[in-house]
């Protein structure tokens, strides 16, 4: 039988919530025998708008109504401007959508709830430390659950019949960056004197709090208690050990499985339901209820692990730094890509050859979406070993059905290729024992962006350059056509009128072009026109000073600065004498014979180019007419 398929949308995989949540995901679909489409964003850097736009098109890769569920951590993505697009087309969906940790209109939501979950941690500060000052950091306030935990602090402090002013509320981002500017606020205004307690939205702020205070020397929990919510991994391994609310993750991303094969099986289950929550007492709050064993090797080993990234992100970087082959960029990203452990992975890029649209013509032409057909470029094997091909599929198919074949379990996660906002395709990884990519895959990815871009770039480059060389070139003899001769001339010219110099200009015509076509064939004609084109080159010799080109059918013209007076008369000579050398090296029954028209210019600044040219052109024809005359006689 057929095996369903469940999309999830989730971001920042190695964290601590995504990865419990992803592997909790894997298990558990197995045992439906569901397979499981990951589709991920990582974290953004600075302001860089273009990079969140770039990571966020990986939503728009698949077509949803091939799903049988979704699953959304809506937190976790990095979709700030285009969140709202996203669940606008989940809700047109026929299939469930299970919203984790946020609370969706119209999706089930599996939750923490979030109006009593910090409760319990406020009440132990009043009733077992007898603390009054607590303080309050916020998570991001555009997000539900930041909103209600704040809500509670405030209920459960008027509770207890204790005021909450200005100064003991902060509003973070549930993130490391405002420790500084927190504790600043924290401590304002209070003559020296610290809060008693400093309540956390999350973990990442509570940990990033007590190390800035720390820095200054205040001393946790003599000094100043904290607590977080979460319980991450970094929580039970810093000093001290953080005191928190600890979530079951892994019961939340099972509760969403469990729904949607209830939902399968015809049952009518909640719209919205919750998860258990545990306080967990430890050192930062001084009650050291719940104690921690530190694994000093693994943490040193997971120190090890990202001193070991940072190294490979460098290497990488540095290997791929100019690298304008195809074939070698991909093997150089798949020698690193053997650190991300997975069992296989499919290298899928954009076809560029599909048009772009107008949409994307007016922001510049640079495709910012995904193509209908995509070209799997290359597939990492089980063994490591690297296939490269090019094969086109439809995008519908997100890895071609053939490639996949051999998978048993379900898991894939679909990785975004993008350089800032240009979409360059996406990578496809799958996973033994249901694991799932680490920290040194959003490195990696970007590095490999940056090489295809440049890679791309080169190529683009290579092809304006053939496009305008041919533009500039005489397609049979290799030498300027007219509009690279009118160019260069007029470079030669100007910079001889500025500096008053000499310029001699030749006027050049093939003798007898027909005749040679007619009793020899064209191809004779066009071996006689190269010869004049090599006896042109050959004199001008590299000369930065020079201009000539083939300018019609059996036409050519030379412009020289010269030195000297009658320095002209010398290269026409020249011209004449190369051209007989020639024809006797070929020793065809047929040779190239020209007419040559001599005007030298006394003060290029004097004398316009274009009347110069005339004049040579004069010339040249009195030059065939007492040719002809000779040959007659």
């Amino acid at each position: 039988m057929k095996r369903k398929k469940i999309g999830v949308l989730i971001g920042t995989v190695p964290s601590n919530f995504s990865s419990r949540v992803c592997q909790t995901i894997s298990r558990k679909a197995d045992e439906y025998g569901y397979d499981i489409y990951y589709f991920t964003t990582s974290n953004s850097y600075g302001d860089n708008l273009l990079y969140g736009e770039g990571e966020q098109q990986i939503f728009s890769l698949p077509d949803y109504s091939v799903f049988d569920g979704v699953i959304i951590a809506l937190d976790t993505l990095n979709v700030p401007e285009g969140a709202e697009a996203l669940l606008e087309r989940l809700r047109k969906l026929s299939c469930p959508v299970i919203s984790l940790r946020v609370r969706i209109d119209g999706f089930y939501n599996v939750l923490v709830d979030e109006k009593v979950s910090l409760e319990r941690m406020i009440r132990h500060f009043v009733t077992v430390h007898n603390f009054r000052d607590i303080c309050f950091m916020t998570g991001r306030m555009d997000l539900e659950d930041a909103r209600l935990r704040f809500d509670c602090y405030k209920r459960v402090m008027k509770e207890c019949s204790i005021p909450v002013t200005d100064t003991m509320v902060f509003y973070g981002d549930y993130w490391k960056t405002k420790a500084k500017a927190a504790v600043d606020h924290f401590l304002a205004d209070r003559g020296g004197r610290y809060p008693q307690a400093i309540v956390c939205a999350n973990d990442y702020m509570a940990i990033s709090v007590c190390r800035e205070l720390g820095e200054r020397g205040i001393r946790v929990p003599e000094d100043i208690c904290i607590s977080g919510f979460d319980d991450i991994f970094e929580s039970q391994h810093c000093e001290p050990p953080m005191t928190t609310v600890s979530v079951n993750f892994e019961e939340m991303a099972a509760r969403a499985v469990d729904l949607l094969d209830e939902i399968d099986q015809g049952l009518n289950p909640a719209k919205e339901q919750y998860i258990s929550t545990t306080d967990k007492y430890r050192g930062s709050c001084g009650c050291m209820r719940h104690k921690v064993t530190n694994k000093w090797y693994s943490l040193t080993r997971e120190l090890e692990e990202q001193k070991e990234i940072t190294y490979q992100t460098i290497f990488m970087n540095a290997d791929l730094e100019g690298i304008t082959d195809e074939k070698e960029l991909l093997n150089i990203v798949h020698t690193y890509n053997i650190r991300n452990n997975a069992q296989k992975v499919w290298i899928c890029l954009c076809d560029d050859s599909e048009e772009l649209t107008e949409e994307e013509r007016s922001r510049g032409e640079m495709r910012t979406g995904y193509t209908k057909t995509m070209i799997l470029r290359a597939v990492k094997t089980p063994k490591n070993a690297l296939h490269l091909m090019t094969k086109r599929f439809e995008r519908s198919e997100l890895i071609p059905e053939e490639e996949r074949s051999d998978i048993e379990n379900g898991s894939f996660y679909f990785i975004p290729l993008h350089y800032k906002n240009h979409n360059l395709g996406y990578v496809v990884a799958t996973f033994d024992n249901f694991g799932h990519f680490g920290d040194f895959m959003q490195p990696w990815a970007m590095n490999f962006a940056v090489a295809l871009e440049n890679y791309f770039l080169h190529e683009r480059l290579d092809a304006m350059n053939e496009i305008k060389r041919m533009y500039k070139e005489d397609t049979l003899t290799g030498i300027f056509n007219r509009r690279g001769f009118e160019e260069k001339a007029r470079k030669v010219y100007s910079d001889a009128a500025y500096l008053h110099k000499r310029v001699a200009i030749i006027s050049i015509d093939m003798d007898n072009l027909k005749k040679v076509n007619d009793a020899y064939g064209h191809s004779a004609g066009d071996d006689a026109l190269r010869r004049i084109a090599r006896a042109l080159t050959i004199v001008a010799d590299r000369n930065e000073n020079v201009a000539y080109a083939r300018t019609g059918g059996d036409e050519f013209l030379f412009v020289s600065r010269i030195e000297r007076s009658n320095e002209g008369a010398e290269i026409v000579a020249r011209i004449r004498e190369e051209l007989q050398r020639l024809n006797e090296q070929y020793a065809t029954p047929y040779g190239a014979e020209i007419s040559c028209g001599l005007y030298e210019v006394k003060d290029a600044a004097k004398v316009a180019l274009i009347r110069a040219l005339d004049m040579s052109d004069e010339r040249m024809y009195e030059d065939k007419r007492q040719r002809k005359t000779l040959r007659r006689e």
